[in-house]
């Protein structure tokens, strides 16, 4: 049996029939695990350790309800895996968060490593692998935003560094009045970096998330925009398929698999528009009960094998 604590939004905030999180949680309680819940606000260290105060969480999916004990205090070292799974904004907070994260001992696992999610921003860490991506920017200069608009043809994505859930994104297209009211926004004048990409006229096709589990492919799905809206979110009703992948799908996964071992990014969902990748989402991706509610493989259980070392 493990010990499982989840650092996520509070349960209230959750969708328990979609939550990956929630998902989580239901296939470790399901297996004889047990599971902790608590915000980042439960998180604190002291005399080199790191400590969360946290609650018993028992996740009846079946009918959505959750039951949550009182509240305790451990040591990291209590668990032996620790998903950190809070939603962004990425903000002092959240760094302040990995900083307690690193304090657990060995042989307790942090999914993802506290380091690498600092270090690998969600929006800007593709920078990293320019022959996968559509041509990108990561700038807050409001002139070279618009040089950089003019160098692709026109037709560019803004995308804030710290959200999650396609919040903030938006498109401009050549001939758009509001472009430099947008920019200005974005950027808050100039004041705040921002990650802006050519525009792949084939998001309207739909984007494809792939599920990557300790660098491998094991899942994915296609979210197709509704007609509406750019942003191919769950939340923002995209319509949803199980995703294939083809071989410049399969290049960018092939390509990403050893560096995410090297940074201990287990769990990954990167997003890719016409076989290219447009982001790595590590802080905490979703997809998976789609995933397996569509016809697919059950990542969640395959998730905590990997985590806890089980067999499978």
């Amino acid at each position: 049996m493990a010990r499982h604590l989840f650092v996520i939004d509070p349960l209230p905030k959750l969708s328990l029939q979609q939550d990956s999180s929630i998902g989580l949680m239901d296939a470790a309680r399901s297996g004889g695990d047990d599971c902790w819940s608590c915000d980042t606000d439960g998180l604190f260290a002291h005399s080199g350790g790191g400590f969360a105060r946290c609650q018993p969480a028992h996740i009846h999916v079946d009918t959505d309800r959750f039951e949550l004990g009182a509240a305790e205090v451990h040591a990291l070292g209590h668990f032996d895996v620790v998903w950190m799974r809070k939603d962004p904004p990425f903000d002092l907070n959240y760094i302040a968060a990995t900083w307690v994260l690193e304090l657990a001992p060995p042989p307790t696992r942090v999914v993802n490593r506290p380091r690498s999610l600092r270090d690998w921003n969600e929006k800007a860490s593709l920078l990293k692998f320019p022959e996968l991506c559509p041509p990108s920017t990561l700038v807050r200069d409001m002139d070279e935003v618009r040089r950089f608009q003019a160098d692709v043809g026109g037709a560019i994505v803004i995308k804030p560094l710290g959200f999650s859930g396609g919040a903030g994104i938006v498109a401009l297209l050549p001939g758009d009045l509001n472009s430099r009211s947008l920019i200005e926004m974005s950027t808050h004048s100039g004041r705040d970096f921002i990650l802006v990409q050519k525009y792949l006229p084939a998001v309207r096709d739909g984007d494809l998330r792939v599920i990557l589990i300790d660098g491998v492919a094991r899942g994915s799905l296609l979210r197709v925009p509704p007609p509406d809206d750019l942003r191919g979110n769950i939340h923002v009703g995209a319509r949803l398929e199980l995703g294939v992948l083809g071989p410049d799908e399969q290049r960018v996964c092939d390509a990403l698999k050893e560096p995410l071992r090297a940074a201990g990014l287990l769990f990954v969902g990167i997003d890719l528009i016409g076989g290219l990748l447009t982001e790595i989402n590590i802080t905490s991706p979703t997809g998976i009960r789609e995933i397996c509610a569509l016809g697919g493989p059950d990542l969640a259980n395959e998730l905590l094998r990997s985590a806890t070392g089980a067999p499978a």
